[in-house]
């Protein structure tokens, strides 16, 4: 596949790839708010106005569908290196797709946004004039919520984003007693419920995505669920947080009938806003985690966990900062805009 630059595309001079520069990028299509920032970092970049030029032979191996959904990409993250061997497929290809993928990743922790299409990872080099493609993923879509489908991304989430990212790669390579297995495996489980298609099954998801963060107890699990989210929501949300939790234990032990065998619009529309209202907490903590180095230590591993949480209550909240509300993830939430077929009715 070739790609024609935006310089080939516009007229203009500036094109996004050079000569013997390697890249991958993702592709989204997606409602945003305000163009692109451009070069954020400098790894990374986030462009708009692409055109894509693809030969029919690639047509055939790719599908006309997502041909088509790939050139209505109207968001592209992107990561470029200069290469002494651009024909090469070696470990600067990984290091620039594990780039990209953090800057996606960064961007779901910074929007709830869901993409009209399924992502597309790309990544190749430009040689000569001609930009190839060597790799193509799709990435799983993330799901619309139902309380705000199709939120905006603003520029702010995207610049957002691109600092998530590079703290990332800054987390992977920092020596840390204990390593970092734990505060990466609940990043996972978040990231892989944004793209769950059955409400009670993201809102378990989530559960388990703080959890990570919050190390309960065997035996203290919803105690402690309720208790600890103080330091993240304020000290006003238990009856709520256990709400939440009778949720997760009951997919946890097979008892979602409860919630699901018989429809209930109410009881539906109340798992849709509490799905909204997980995802914020996890999402708003491991942005916070991720995004303030000092706190790297602290949540990190299950010993770091450990130590945190026997911390004196005026010194956990000193060092985590203030909470946020969680209903401001259903401020807007509508019903009447819901309709029994998005509940499974």
């Amino acid at each position: 596949m070739n790609i024609k630059t935006p310089a080939e595309a516009d007229g203009s001079t500036n094109a996004w790839l050079a000569d013997g520069e390697k890249y991958a990028l993702i592709g989204l299509s997606l409602k945003l708010d305000g163009a692109p920032p451009g070069q954020l970092t400098p790894h990374l970049w986030a462009l708009t106005g692409a055109a894509f030029s693809i030969p029919t032979h690639w047509q055939k191996w790719l599908g006309s569908i997502r041909v088509e959904e790939v050139e209505e990409c109207n968001l592209f993250l992107l990561s470029k290196v200069a290469s002494a061997k651009p024909g090469v497929v070696d470990a600067e290809d990984k290091m620039l797709q594990q780039r990209v993928m953090d800057f996606y990743v960064g961007l779901l922790l910074a929007s709830p946004f869901a993409p009209a299409h399924p992502p597309v990872m790309l990544s190749g080099a430009c040689e000569g004039t001609e930009i190839g493609i060597r790799q193509q993923q799709d990435l799983d879509a993330p799901i619309p919520c139902l309380v705000r489908l199709y939120p905006a991304v603003t520029q702010a989430d995207i610049q957002l984003a691109a600092r998530l990212s590079e703290n990332l790669e800054a987390l992977r390579a920092a020596q840390t007693q204990g390593g970092h297995w734990r505060l990466f495996r609940a990043l996972n489980v978040y990231t892989a419920a944004r793209t769950m298609g059955q409400i009670i099954d993201r809102i378990h998801q989530y559960c388990r995505a703080i959890d990570g963060l919050i190390l309960s107890e065997p035996g203290n699990g919803k105690k402690q669920f309720r208790g600890r989210t103080e330091l993240f929501i304020g000290a006003r949300h238990h009856d709520l947080m256990g709400d939440v939790y009778d949720i997760r234990s009951a997919v946890e032990h097979l008892h979602e009938y409860r919630y699901l065998e018989t429809f209930d619009r109410n009881i539906r529309l109340g798992l849709a806003k509490k799905a909204a209202i997980a995802e914020y907490i996890a999402r708003t903590a491991l942005a916070r985690v991720i995004g303030e180095p000092a706190l790297w230590p602290q949540f990190l591993n299950t010993p770091s966990l450990d130590k945190f949480w026997n911390l004196p209550l005026a010194e956990r909240r000193k060092l985590w900062g203030e909470p946020v509300d969680p209903l401001e993830a259903v401020a807007d939430f509508d019903p009447k805009f819901i309709n029994d077929g998005q509940l499974g009715g």
